[in-house]
């Protein structure tokens, strides 16, 4: 059955407060079983509840709301509304709501002329307790200019499609999935909302997202991450087609996740790293176009790295089982690397048949101990936990010592080399070389030994010493972040060191062979993309930090 709210005394005309209208027009449609409420072209002011609960209109069982298209139908937020509206339209808390949705409309919080927090769109059971809603679809929906959410479809929704919507200018987040499960994101649009396009968060699993494009957003174009709680992860996520793009931080964030692919997008022009892996497991990186990220410091295009849980589980996650294939990964002029997995316990990364170039320092680095890379581009060279001795031959190479005192050559070429744990000894060779320290463990001394490592050919003309994974700021009195430079009275060797001493009283520093008293900070790679960018996700939890 078709119900008309004009029939029930909705006026469109954008003065009228049309909230009991509607809503008689939605209760009339539920409680003959079911049907369609039309909402003709016009502009249809709405006010919410006396509890952000309350939203300001509540859909109901087999009942789907549905307009003259977006832009024609606008349902809007009446001037100088002062409270909390957790959805503009919204199931009911706590009822399992199934069989409804909406389609044709534009959903406008009115965020300069009201305060509170409003949401758009608003789906779900009880946050943290057992019940879901089910069987719900959107189409063809545009929310704006709400101060919180624009899609926020909530714990639990089961069977949920948002499709051919776009969300923009919101105060958060333009899509949420929280704890959605079987359900899917298609053909939709993420612009110029204040935080993420898309924000995948809590135990959300088996979710699709396909051909979807988020850009010019404040934080991340796409994130999926668990949040700060100790639940399930977000799992069995597929992320096909579509492009992530100009957004001030990642492309795509996958942190405290598992099972994810990602294929087949393309990602580019973001303000840090393309792809950011943090605490992800199983996760599948195919046939996609990622490059010319890193607008806003020396990021990697890819980074994978390990995830410090100590807040919520005590637990420190690495990124384990990434398998990049088929990709063409392309490094600005600001990245680091094309491809980093950083020396902090991140394992088995497979890379393959990649068309990989550029990076500041180098196309890639792999620490993990069963890292591999199949790329004609690379060779990576790898001891074990022994003192082992690695010599590279012509071309240009990456040598990773890890554990045990080991001896690093590089030869000719334009080599990468990471002595890992231990006592080391490093030679790049001729080239122009990179000698990187993935963690202040490597190197250090304490107030009666030195394990400081030891660069015995550094050439401050060509060759670079990479400290962007330690979250120094630069050189100076080593004090503060910074790390000071000292020649010894022989004038026969060169210390960069740290003063300030971890909880053990470890103390970084490096030597080099030889006076290096000029050395300057263009031999460096000083910069902040270690440092964790907090992100948070959906409300009512307080959800991740990214």
């Amino acid at each position: 059955m078709d119900f008309n709210v004009k029939d029930f005394g909705a006026k469109g005309d954008g003065r009228t407060d049309d909230t009991d209208a509607i809503q008689a027009a939605i209760d009339a449609a539920y409680k003959a079983g079911g049907g369609s409420v039309y909402l003709p072209a016009g502009e249809y002011r709405v006010s919410g509840g006396d509890k952000s609960s309350d939203g300001a209109l509540m859909i109901k069982n087999n009942v789907y709301m549905a307009g003259a298209g977006m832009g024609e139908t606008v349902i809007r937020l009446v001037d100088g509304w002062g409270r909390n509206v957790t959805g503009m339209i919204r199931s009911a808390n706590g009822e399992q709501t199934h069989d409804y949705g909406i389609s044709d409309l534009t959903l406008d919080g009115n965020r300069d002329n009201t305060s509170g927090r409003v949401d758009g769109f608003y789906t779900g059971y009880i946050p943290g307790e057992d019940g879901a809603d089910r069987n719900v679809t959107v189409a063809r929906v545009e929310v704006r200019e709400m101060s919180g959410y624009g899609f926020d479809p909530h714990e639990q929704t089961i069977n949920l499609t948002i499709r051919d919507s776009v969300a923009h200018d919101n105060g958060l987040d333009g899509f949420v999935a929280d704890y959605l499960i079987g359900s899917t994101f298609e053909n939709n649009v993420s612009y110029a909302n204040d935080r993420h396009g898309f924000n995948v968060v809590t135990s959300t699993h088996d979710f699709t997202l396909t051909n979807n494009v988020a850009y010019g957003n404040g934080g991340n174009g796409l994130a999926i991450q668990r949040g700060m709680e100790d639940i399930a992860q977000p799992a069995n996520i597929l992320i096909d087609g579509g492009a992530y793009h100009d957004n001030a931080l990642e492309g795509v964030l996958l942190k405290m996740t598992h099972d994810v692919t990602l294929q087949n997008t393309e990602v580019y022009g973001n303000g840090s790293a393309g792809v950011r892996l943090s605490g992800a497991e199983d996760v599948q990186i195919l046939n996609n176009r990622i490059h010319d990220n890193a607008q806003n410091g020396s990021y990697p295009e890819v980074l994978l790295q390990a995830f410090d849980d100590s807040q919520i589980t005590g637990e420190l996650y690495e990124t384990l089982n990434t398998w990049i294939e088929g990709n063409l990964i392309a490094a600005s002029a600001n990245a680091n690397y094309a491809v980093q997995e950083r020396n902090d316990g991140s394992d088995y990364t497979t890379l393959r048949d990649n068309d990989i170039s550029g990076g500041k320092v180098a196309a890639v680095q792999l620490s993990g101990v069963h890292s591999t890379v199949s790329d004609s581009s690379v060779k990576l060279i790898q001891g074990g936990d022994g003192n082992d001795v690695l010599v590279g031959g012509e071309a240009d190479e990456q040598l990773l010592g890890n554990a045990g005192d080991d001896r690093l050559d590089g030869g000719a070429g334009d080599d990468v080399l990471d002595g890992g744990a231990g006592r080391d000894r490093l030679s790049g060779g001729e080239g122009a070389d990179t000698f990187v320290f993935s963690n202040r463990q490597d190197s250090y001394r304490t107030s009666s030994s030195s394990l400081a490592d030891l660069v015995l050919d550094f050439d401050a003309g060509e060759d670079l010493i990479d400290l962007s994974a330690l979250g120094f700021t630069g050189l100076g009195n080593g004090y503060d972040g910074t790390l000071a430079v000292q020649v010894n009275s022989a004038g026969t060797r060169t210390y960069l060191k740290s003063f300030e001493a971890n909880t053990a009283g470890e103390r970084f520093e490096i030597a080099l062979e030889g006076s290096h008293a000029g050395l300057g900070e263009a031999s460096f790679v000083f910069d902040g993309s270690a440092t964790e960018l907090a992100l948070v996700g959906a409300s009512p939890q307080v959800d991740p930090v990214a």
